[in-house]
């Protein structure tokens, strides 16, 4: 027999009020609610687990595929996410806050330009292995995430030496050999010219260049190499707006010399960008009789001064 009952409501399953109750229904319903329930949590659980294996699966191709040596034929690295992922929040918390990028309205100019369709490429001063990833972790503070995202960076072969390897691969990277490299001349000429075939069809598509143009970390007390880089360093400049870069504070986060980092404030200026076409155009006109070479010397001296420019005096370039 039923009952009448004004509302009744018995682990998840309602009953209208003045609804006549037969107890028999109400227990297989309720013993079906509960088969339901148990379906929906175990089902949960297993996408949960399935995920976690997915990110321990995926953890492990990538810490296997950082240790791997890379072939010497291979110029494009892109970024392997669980190294990037760990790598940046590190980063994070090693650039400490007060750390500035100044003027934030120029950098906003600067990615406004990039989703413009314009190509970018960002030259800056060397103080440190961790340069890369500082500067990265400025732009993600300031939530620039998709500008960070797209930032290629042009790496030495001695950033992809076993020790530092897992660290470069946290970023996307065009591969040079540098002039001390231990490989065959050809080859290495060769490498070259596909790096910046790789960089100027990644600009295409989208990405930024991230160029250290001293070619290596800075050895003169963390003063400015103003005539230390190589003048091909232009032929990545090629179509781009270039954007000069002022990084200070980074080399009290990795000294040269020392393994561990320490956290630090670090500043970032941000310089107007410079379309290298334009200065390319005004530069020959200047200077006629310039062989191309020379032509690159001038062009290289003229960002550099541009790089040191934006330096506080005591990084600054001094020729004593």
């Amino acid at each position: 027999m039923g009952s009448p009952l004004k509302k009744v409501i018995l682990e998840g399953v309602v009953f209208d009020q003045m609804q006549y109750i037969d107890f028999a229904k109400v227990c297989q319903r309720i013993r079906i609610y509960r088969v339901v329930a148990s379906l929906r949590h175990r089902d949960r659980h297993d996408r949960l687990d399935r995920r976690n294996d997915a990110n321990m699966f995926a953890a492990f191709f990538n810490l296997i595929e950082s240790l791997r040596t890379p072939p010497v034929k291979k110029v494009f690295f892109p970024s392997l996410p669980v190294n990037r992922k760990l790598v940046l929040w590190y980063a994070g918390h090693l650039v400490r806050e007060g750390s500035t990028v100044e003027p934030a309205s120029r950098l906003h100019e600067v990615d406004d330009l990039r989703k413009q369709g314009a190509s970018l490429t960002f030259i800056c001063n060397h103080l440190t292995y961790a340069d890369s990833h500082i500067i990265e972790a400025l732009f993600l503070r300031l939530g620039f995430r998709d500008l960070a995202d797209h930032i290629i960076h042009v790496a030495g072969q001695k950033t992809f030496e076993i020790s530092r390897r897992v660290l470069t691969r946290s970023l996307n990277t065009v591969r040079v050999y540098q002039p001390k490299a231990e490989i065959d001349k050809q080859l290495k000429r060769k490498m070259n010219l596909r790096a910046l075939k790789w960089a100027a069809h990644q600009k295409r598509r989208g990405y930024s260049l991230l160029v250290f143009p001293e070619g290596t970390r800075t050895r003169r007390h963390r003063r400015f190499s103003l005539h230390g880089a190589n003048p091909k360093t232009t032929f990545y400049f090629r179509g781009s707006s270039v954007v000069p870069l002022g990084l200070m504070g980074s080399e009290m986060i990795m000294p040269v010399g020392r393994v561990l980092p320490n956290p630090s404030t670090v500043r970032l200026h941000v310089g107007s960008p410079i379309q290298h076409s334009a200065i390319e155009k005004k530069q020959r006109e200047e200077n006629p009789e310039a062989s191309d070479a020379d032509l690159r010397q001038r062009l290289m001296t003229y960002y550099m001064a541009q790089i040191n420019s934006l330096l506080d005096p005591e990084y600054q370039f001094r020729g004593d």
